[in-house]
């Protein structure tokens, strides 16, 4: 069988969609002996840490609704592709063969009022029609599936729930040299708090900053706050500099746009506490990634964040900024506290692996070539 697979994520920086697809590729062709993978991109991409029998196809044009609707189904017809994988949303108006699609989330019905008018349009009802003609739907999550089957009406039997997993290179730091080397990088010169992700509506930083102050004034008047991510170009502007003046604590926070996988780990490794205050999330990610190195994690009890933080994490309401507050006081300052949600922490963390992923996409991949 030969799986074409989309891969115009891998053309800028390995974050978010294109780790996925990185980990995915590696991993599944680490177990499958038998099939063939083409990954086609719309120009030349960085093949570090890609599997070397993998192909890649480039079908130079600039990428655009024509590439994916167009180019990519009828490249994949020439190639003879039995089946396409596509990791991110898309299904080609033109379909030659079965498609699987992952729907990492679908904040975009939910709330729509959190994107730009031409994000909004592109994700139309005539996107959502094409995802629903694939022969299946992948989510990371129970919590994105029941969206999906509950707003998309797709039946429950399509959709299949296969968990992400931190890669396999997030693991606790302990070299003191190296933990003070990225603070001092970074400017930090205490305990700090980190989070994680593309600067978007839903991410709720402006209450983060809100809780942070009143941590500061509570329990560790030193504290600072490092938030990792850049802007999400699709989103209303979401004022981090203007709510940290409000509160007094504009030379508290750090702001980074982007680190390596090294620094990341370490910057992991590091923190006093890892927060991620999200009010939606087809995942949340970065909580496992945390976790698998050690940290201790405070985080929302909202969507899919609870299903995968399990019992290892300390939750508040991301609406209420007090609760938000008390349980970062609490994750910094309660040492038998701390210590438990590391340990919980690594003990989750290791129950998600992206070689058990790849083993259930590639059962889901043969389950749907047998209906055909």
């Amino acid at each position: 069988m030969i799986i074409g697979v989309e891969g115009r994520t891998l053309e800028g920086k390995r974050y978010g969609v294109a780790r996925y697809l990185v980990n995915m590729l590696t991993h599944i062709n680490e177990i499958d002996t038998e099939n063939e993978y083409i990954l086609y991109t719309s120009r030349p991409i960085d093949t570090t840490g890609l599997p070397e029998k993998l192909k890649i196809k480039t079908i130079h044009m600039k990428p655009n609704i024509l590439w994916r609707h167009l180019r990519l189904p009828l490249a994949m017809l020439k190639d003879g592709v039995d089946l396409h994988y596509s990791p991110s949303y898309f299904v080609p108006m033109l379909k030659f063969c079965p498609t699987i699609v992952t729907v990492h989330d679908i904040t975009f019905k939910v709330h729509p009022e959190w994107f730009s008018g031409d994000k909004r349009f592109m994700f139309s009802k005539i996107f959502w029609w094409r995802v629903k003609k694939a022969e299946s739907i992948v989510t990371p999550s129970l919590h994105s599936k029941n969206d999906v089957t509950r707003i998309l009406k797709v039946k429950p039997s399509k959709v299949k729930v296969i968990y992400e997993a931190a890669d396999d290179f997030f693991k606790p730091v302990e070299d003191g040299d190296l933990l003070s080397g990225i603070k001092s990088k970074h400017g930090i010169n205490g305990k700090f708090l980190f989070t994680v992700g593309t600067i978007h509506t839903r991410r709720n930083l402006t209450r983060l900053i809100e809780a942070f102050a009143l941590a500061r004034e509570s329990c560790c008047c030193d504290l600072q706050l490092l938030i990792l991510g850049e802007e999400a170009p699709f989103t209303p502007p979401v004022d981090i500099e203007g709510t940290a003046e409000k509160h007094g604590v504009e030379n508290n926070i750090i702001r980074a746009d982007y680190v390596s996988e090294e620094d990341l780990r370490l910057l992991y490794s590091a923190c006093d506490l890892f927060v991620y205050p999200s009010i939606y999330e087809g995942f949340g990610l970065p909580v496992i990634e945390a976790m698998s190195c050690g940290s201790p994690v405070a985080c929302s009890n909202v969507t899919s964040i609870p299903e995968v933080a399990g019992d290892a994490a300390l939750y508040f309401d991301p609406t209420n900024v007090r609760e938000m507050a008390t349980s970062i006081e609490s994750g910094l300052t309660d040492e038998k506290l701390r210590n438990r949600c590391r340990q919980r922490g690594l003990e989750r963390a290791s129950s998600f692996s992206w070689r058990k992923f790849a083993s259930e996409l590639l059962q889901l991949f043969n389950d749907v070539m047998r209906k055909e």
